[in-house]
């Protein structure tokens, strides 16, 4: 062939792959078909068990003041006494309406069998000082969860569990400035350095996940009253902070708005709790579903601003877990874990590519540790150790191989101030901890997935790119190259840690059922 002709056909080659990359229809026959959709097993173990609980997170106290007196004085507050936040930042985020089925919590249905702590009702309830308290934050959790399942399985026994819960919080309430809230009749201690809340307190977490369970239930029964219960709640989150009557909402020196899991009402301050200022904008976001309210589009923006805007200095730590709390800066290893996936959800909630890049830097800080999986090893030395909670070596054990082996693993962490590593469960390293390093050590099959809805861009800049199909043991079952002489993109529907690479997972296109690991020259949006 001339090398004019070549030099056509590598162009003509390279424009075809381009357009097979972004879904178009090609001019010419298609290459081969990928040889099926992605099956590389999801090795990650979740803990369906473990909620956020505001109250495990602090120190309950008896009360030290008399709780119905201050509710008597708290609803003599009339709607003509109500001021609205007005004039915090807002980014612009715009809510986006998203399926049922990816709203908060619908993924985490009731089981029938309820083990914790509870009334005859049915409605959940916390313990100390040998008596049972109205928890609002569980008993609006229990109920979405048992929303949950009355959608999949129309058992009636899930809906009235999830009206008596509702139910208990509608006849507590403490209806003030026209508003309604939920209190919490038993004082609460935080970090040293934070006001103890006093009985009666209420928190914008409670707030928000009410809001969700009012507005969910209208939507499943019809009934107009949790409708006025919804409208009522929604107003707590838009009412200016108070030294007097209760508050959920505060906008804090610079200027954003904080849906407060823990007002203090001295200073009408709030610790600034990232997570249940989250699960609060869910709320919100439940009610824009409902009513496309212009006051919830402004709140939900608000609140979204306020996570862009501090996510990364004030709650970020670098190849650690995140902080809590700006109130209560300490790192919690659970809490991150709710925090990253928090992101993706706001990030489908708002299609705003911020959230899903701090998503990214979060698992990157600190992935999700549990797994249950196969660690290849490659023939050579290897060693195992075991380190101390600040990241000093404590134990090590030499182990060489002769040939590839392989031993099961039941954690991928990050070790402090150091890198990923396997927790070994058997073989000669059983109990010790191995570094990630790929073509030595890892971990078969797929973990900490992050899927993108909408669909992200990856994009190529010139050069040659593999994708891998995976079976599902993690072994390739089939490859696919490319090359591009310009630049170019393709839908990004997922990234995560394959075989012990990261990795991308493409729509559409000639890499359809293909991860593509990260090298130089691909980026994601």
């Amino acid at each position: 062939m001339a090398p004019a002709t070549l030099l056509r056909a590598r162009r003509a080659s390279a424009v075809l792959a381009a357009g097979l990359l972004l879904g178009l229809a090609p001019t010419a026959p298609a290459q081969a078909a990928p040889a099926g959709p992605d099956r590389s097993p999801d090795v990650s173990v979740e803990d369906p068990e473990w909620t956020p609980d505001p109250v495990a997170e602090g120190t309950p106290r008896p009360p030290s003041r008399d709780v119905k007196k201050v509710k008597e004085r708290q609803r003599s507050f009339g709607a003509a006494e109500s001021a609205y936040l007005a004039g915090y930042v807002r980014d612009g985020h715009q809510p986006w309406t998203v399926p049922v089925e990816a709203l908060p919590f619908h993924d985490e249905p009731a089981r029938l069998v309820d083990n914790g702590l509870h009334d005859a009702q049915g409605v959940r309830m916390f313990s100390f000082l040998g008596r049972t308290w109205d928890h609002p934050v569980a008993q609006a959790q229990w109920g979405l969860k048992n929303l949950a399942s009355y959608r999949l399985t129309k058992d009636r026994t899930y809906l009235d569990r999830a009206i008596a819960n509702a139910q208990r919080n509608v006849d507590r309430r403490v209806e003030s400035r026209g508003a309604w809230f939920y209190p919490y009749d038993f004082d609460l201690t935080r970090c040293a350095n934070r006001p103890v809340l006093q009985a009666p307190w209420y928190s914008g977490m409670a707030q928000g996940q009410l809001l969700s369970l009012f507005v969910r239930l209208y939507e499943v029964t019809g009934d107009a009253k949790w409708k006025t219960a919804a409208d009522s709640t929604f107003l707590s989150l838009t009412l200016s902070a108070s030294s007097a009557a209760p508050w959920a909402s505060w906008t804090d020196p610079n200027g954003y708005l904080w849906l407060e899991e823990y007002p203090a009402s001295a200073g009408t301050t709030g610790e600034r709790v990232l997570n249940g200022h989250i699960f609060a904008l869910y709320g919100v976001y439940d009610y824009w579903r409902l009513t496309a309210d212009a006051r919830a589009v402004a709140v939900f923006d608000g609140a979204a601003s306020t996570v862009r805007r501090y996510l990364p200095t004030h709650f970020r730590m670098p190849r650690w877990a995140s902080n809590y709390s700006m109130g209560c800066p300490t790192p919690h290893l659970t809490y991150h874990q709710i925090h990253t996936t928090q992101h993706l959800k706001v990030y489908e909630m708002t299609h705003s590519a911020i959230f899903v890049t701090n998503a990214y830097l979060l698992r990157s800080d600190y992935p999700a540790p549990a797994v249950y999986g196969t660690v290849s090893f490659s023939a050579g030395t290897h060693v195992g150790y075991k380190f101390s909670s600040t990241g000093t070596v404590t134990a090590q054990k030499p182990l060489s191989l002769g040939r590839a082996s392989g031993a099961l693993a039941d954690q991928r962490i990050r070790v402090y101030g150091r890198g990923i590593y396997y927790r070994i469960t058997n073989g000669a390293l059983a109990g010790y901890l191995v570094s990630e390093a790929y073509g030595q050590r890892i971990l078969l099959g797929k973990v900490v997935e992050h899927r993108y809805t909408p669909n992200r861009t990856l994009f190529f800049q010139p050069g040659s790119y593999t994708g891998y199909a995976y079976d599902s043991s993690g072994n390739v079952t089939a490859s696919r190259r490319l090359s591009f002489v310009t630049a170019t993109s393709a839908p990004l529907g997922a990234t995560a840690w394959v075989n012990g690479r990261l990795s991308y997972q493409v729509t559409a296109g000639a890499y359809l059922g293909y991860w593509l690991p990260y090298t130089t020259g691909l980026s994601f949006s």
